[in-house]
């Protein structure tokens, strides 16, 4: 980009030099800008098929492998063909009269925000040039391998990340994990000491939880201790077919009906789960930055404040205010970017309803689990689904849930145990918010700070009322715990039944570059910022450099 500019103290002169700043970093973004139309996975023209008999009744699969929450449906839970054609409709026009058509269910569910997928921004990329990977289709090996690791998820909700190793219930997941071709699908075997995480550099190291979500530290004057509401062990949501269709339908919005029982350090994913229901997008990242700042890690080398400038110190430029709400400001304009490859490209359904797929073949609705027409819907998924074990589990899980709670028909079912009881959010899958916003934020803390070992590491007492010293051998390092906490907030929805891992992480392991998944757009995104606001400073800033998520050298 140009060179540092002259500033004048004309006020003419600084005007002129202004609007050529913002025509430099426009042009920037504007060469950036891809045109080609995005690609999606095909799912919603697989199922734009005309109605077949199925049980000597007609079913329209229409929408059938696409998200449809809150739009109105039938009795069995598939949305009505004009409904879903009205939020494509919608989606197509983009504007605030259209979304005002959308025929939904029961109405009280209202959709999130889609106009923002239309949103622009002043400050990096546009949204709309951005471009990701297909995500795995419904009938894909990896969705059900995916689907598997959902269920599993929610069983071993209740288990405390340090007891792990311990665990019979995580051993039973493991192997099955491992049996069913996870390393095939996601690059890295499934152990104790690795499941549930992340693929990234610093994600299997040490404590399951990242330093930034467990560190005591001021905001300003305000002592922070990071303890949180946790939920009632053992309560999970939507569990029986009635309930399911009425959240689903949008007939009900329990939001809110959580049950909490006190508060204590993130301990178990069921914690985990609650901190990533009720956060701000930009907390996490946010959080991260401000601890570092009190602890005085060491700061980029680009900042000239790290050497060249000697008599004064950083502030409302390259420094605290400055790291902080710029890290902020990417977990918003990240939702920009998720929200147009949520509602313009992808519309990609959720976990929970394609366990409702499930289902239904269960129920012997549309047919047996398994059969012609199975095989036919679900594809390479059917040999994943039939090996593995965990739908026994789940059958038995929720056979306990509904007894237990007076739900439906008391029986078991193949439906995924949600950690709300308002279930996922009423906007699609693909990619997820959490992982493009914390992608985004973390992102700006690794450009500003240095990597190096994390001061004084803790981990959770074992009644999570206090914090320990960290005594294990391996070292935590900044970077590496920026991308545990990108993994954590990402996979932590994951844990409560929001999202598929491909709506957040890299696809492989440490070092691949496929681009499935919300935490690579959210890093490009907060890169492309990055080159922008570098052109605002009066300082002769140098070039950030640290490794990225899939292991690459950045350098902005």
């Amino acid at each position: 980009m140009s060179q540092k500019r002259r500033q004048s103290r004309d006020l003419k002169e600084r005007r002129k030099e202004a609007k050529e700043l913002r025509q430099d970093t426009s042009q920037e973004a504007f060469n950036e800008f891809i045109t080609e139309a995005p690609e999606n996975n095909g799912d919603r023209q697989r199922f734009q098929n005309d109605p077949i008999n199925v049980n000597d009744r007609k079913v329209n699969f229409f929408g059938f492998g696409s998200y449809t929450k809150a739009l109105k449906h039938n009795e069995i839970g598939l949305v009505e063909p004009e409904s879903f054609q009205s939020l494509l409709k919608a989606i197509s026009e983009g504007t605030q009269e259209g979304f005002e058509e959308i025929i939904l269910g029961g109405g009280v569910r209202k959709q999130v925000n889609p106009l923002n997928a239309y949103s622009f921004q002043l400050i990096g990329n546009d949204s709309q040039g951005a471009r990701m990977a297909p995500a795995p289709a419904f009938d894909s090996s990896n969705i059900a391998v995916d689907m598997v690791e959902r269920y599993w998820m929610a069983l071993c909700r209740d288990v405390r990340f340090d007891q792990y190793e311990n665990s019979p219930l995580i051993e039973e997941a493991c192997e099955d994990l491992n049996n069913i071709g996870f390393f095939d699908q996601f690059g890295f075997k499934v152990t104790p000491q690795t499941i549930f995480r992340g693929p990234y550099e610093g994600c299997d190291v040490g404590p399951h939880v990242s330093q930034f979500l467990l560190k005591d530290f001021n905001f300003g004057n305000q002592p922070i201790r990071q303890m949180s509401l946790y939920p009632r062990e053992g309560l999970d949501y939507m569990t029986d077919f009635e309930t399911w269709n009425l959240v689903n339908n949008g007939d009900i919005d329990p939001t809110g009906f959580d049950i909490l029982d006190g508060t204590r350090y993130i301990s178990t994913l069921r914690d985990a789960g609650q901190w990533v229901h009720v956060d701000f997008p930009h907390q996490s990242g946010l959080w991260a930055t401000i601890i570092l700042l009190g602890e005085m890690a060491a700061i980029s080398q680009a900042s000239p404040y790290t050497g060249a400038i000697q008599k004064s110190v950083a502030f409302g430029s390259l420094g605290g205010p400055d790291i902080t709400v710029n890290s902020a400001l990417a977990a918003v304009y990240g939702l920009k970017h998720a929200w147009f490859q949520k509602w313009g490209v992808h519309l990609r359904l959720r976990p929970e309803v394609y366990a409702q797929r499930l289902e239904l073949f269960r129920r012997e609705i549309l047919g047996k689990p398994f059969d012609g027409t199975f095989k036919k819907l679900f594809g390479d998924a059917t040999e994943v689904l039939q090996k593995t074990k965990v739908l026994d589990r789940i059958y038995e899980h929720n056979l306990l849930q509904n007894t237990k709670f007076s739900r439906g028909d008391r029986k078991g079912t193949w439906l995924l145990p949600m950690g709300f009881p308002e279930g996922s959010p009423a906007h699609p899958a693909y990619p997820g918010g959490h992982s493009v916003f914390i992608a985004a934020g973390a992102t700006i803390a690794k450009a500003f700070f240095e990597d190096g070992p994390i001061s004084s590491p803790v981990v959770p007492t074992a009644d999570g009322q206090g914090l320990a010293a960290y005594t294990g051998g391996e070292t935590l390092t900044v970077h590496g715990e920026l991308n545990k906490l990108i993994a954590n907030i990402t996979l932590f929805r994951d844990g409560a039944g929001m999202h598929w891992r491909t709506d957040g992480t890299t696809s492989g392991s440490s070092g691949t570059t496929v681009a499935t998944g919300g935490n690579l757009l959210g890093e490009k995104m907060a890169i492309s910022m990055l080159r922008d606001i570098k052109e605002t400073y009066r300082e002769e800033v140098g070039t950030f450099r640290f490794k990225g998520i899939t292991g690459e050298l950045r350098e902005i």
